[in-house]
C-alpha cells in the first residue's frame, strides 16, 4: 500500500518551488491517467474528496477523481505570497483552511522568523499538521521545501522542522532547502544560512539542497529552449501572406500605416 506524504511549504521562495512541483505533478498524473480516476500511488500525495471535503473511498482499488486536494500546508508571514497561489491556476488543488500567514513579514531575520513567529505559530501549525497526519492510513514522511536565504523560510522554516521531531518522532523528515545566490543582494543571508544549517544537522533525516544560481540557470535554458521550440514551429509552418492585387497594397507595404 502506498505511504503518504505530508508537503510543507515555509516562505515565499518555498511556496513558489512547492507550485512548480504540485503543477509537476498533476501533468505527469494526467499524461499516465486518460481515464480520470484515482488510483492508489496518488494517494502519496493528493487526498480525492468529495464536494464536502469528505475523502472519497476505494472500493474496487480506483474511483472517479472529483476534487484533488494536495497534501500539504503552505505557510508565509507576508499574505501575498499565498493569495497569489490561491488565485493561480492550480489555487483549488490547495485547502484553504492549511494556509498560515500574517502580514508583516520575517524581514529576511532568521531571529524574527525562530523567534517571534515561530513561537507565536506554533499551536496554529501544529494543529493543522495534525489535522493532515489524521488524514492518512500509513504516512511516511514530511517534506520541508523552503530558502535559507529569507527570514520566513529559514526561521519559522526550521522551527517547524525542530518541533516536527518533537511530535512525530518516528515520521522522517525531508528537507529540500535553497541557498542563496553567490550575488544575493541581502545582507543578513549568509546569517540566515548558518544559523538554519545548524538546525538541519539537528533535526532533518534527510537534506535535499538546491542553489538558487542552479535554479536560475535551468530556468533560463528552458525558456531558451522554450523560444526555439515556438521559432522552429514558425519557420516549419509560416502564416500565410495575402496576395497581392493590382491596385490594392501588400500588408506592410510602404504608406500602408
Amino acid at each position: 500500500m502506498p505511504r503518504e506524504l505530508i508537503t510543507l511549504q515555509v516562505g515565499q521562495c518555498g511556496n513558489q518551488i512547492g507550485c512548480k512541483f504540485w503543477d509537476l505533478a498533476l501533468h505527469e498524473h494526467a499524461a499516465n491517467n486518460a481515464q480520470a480516476t484515482f488510483q492508489p500511488s496518488m494517494s502519496t500525495f493528493f487526498r480525492n474528496v468529495d464536494a464536502g471535503g469528505r475523502d472519497v473511498g476505494m472500493p474496487t482499488g480506483t474511483a472517479p477523481i472529483q476534487f484533488l486536494k494536495a497534501r500539504a500546508l503552505l505557510v508565509d508571514m507576508e499574505q501575498g505570497v499565498l493569495d497569489q497561489v490561491m488565485k493561480g491556476h492550480i489555487g483549488e488543488l490547495f485547502d484553504g483552511r492549511q494556509l498560515i500567514s500574517d502580514v508583516s513579514g520575517a524581514g529576511n531575520n532568521w531571529a524574527r522568523g525562530f523567534c517571534h513567529y515561530g513561537p507565536k505559530y506554533h499551536d496554529t501549525i501544529m494543529e493543522k499538521v495534525r489535522h493532515a497526519v489524521e488524514q492518512c492510513d500509513s504516512l511516511q514522511c514530511f517534506m520541508l521545501i523552503h530558502s535559507l536565504g529569507g527570514g520566513t523560510g529559514s526561521g519559522v522554516g526550521t522551527y517547524v522542522l525542530q518541533h516536527l521531531q518533537d511530535e512525530f518522532p518516528n515520521v522522517y523528515r525531508f528537507v529540500t532547502p535553497v541557498f542563496p545566490s553567490e550575488d544575493d543582494d541581502v545582507v543578513t543571508s549568509p546569517y540566515n544560512s548558518i544559523l538554519s544549517l545548524a538546525q538541519l544537522i539537528d533535526h532533518a533525516d534527510c537534506v535535499l539542497p538546491l542553489c538558487n544560481d542552479a535554479l536560475s540557470e535551468a530556468s533560463f535554458a528552458s525558456a531558451q529552449r522554450s523560444v526555439r521550440r515556438r521559432t522552429s514551429a514558425a519557420v516549419a509552418f509560416p502564416l500565410p501572406r495575402p496576395k497581392s492585387r493590382r491596385g490594392h497594397r501588400r500588408w506592410g507595404s510602404r504608406g500602408s500605416g
